[in-house]
């Protein structure tokens, strides 16, 4: 009898910041590091707080660093720095090639095929 795979990788709060940081990229095309960190700040409070703390001295040094932080898409597999991501989706016709980009790799993977 096989036995049921265990999983020990937690989600953190910093993952949760990191996915909130790639979707604020993607869903505010042609952000740069300013409307970023502001817009996490206002949209994303609880993942900022949970992930930096309060204090603002810190949360800004620590976004700036996160600005230069490598993430990986979990629907393409791509590693980038935030910073990269930001220029990716430069504006809504990246974006879309984004979207074309994940259903592809979705079909190819229906298929059985690797991306």
């Amino acid at each position: 009898m096989e036995e049921e795979p265990k999983y020990t990788k937690t989600h953190s709060f910093i993952d949760e910041l990191h996915d909130a940081a790639f979707e604020y990229l993607l869903l505010n095309p042609g952000s740069e590091f300013g409307d970023w960190q502001q817009g996490l700040i206002e949209q994303y409070p609880t993942e900022v707080v949970d992930a930096l703390g309060n204090n603002p001295d810190e949360v800004f040094a620590k976004l700036s660093d996160l600005w230069e932080t490598e993430y990986t898409d979990p629907k393409t597999g791509i590693e980038q720095k935030f910073s990269e991501w930001a220029m990716s989706f430069a504006n809504e016709h990246a974006v879309g090639i984004y979207y074309f980009l994940v259903d592809a790799r979705t079909d190819l993977k229906r298929m059985g095929r690797k991306f």
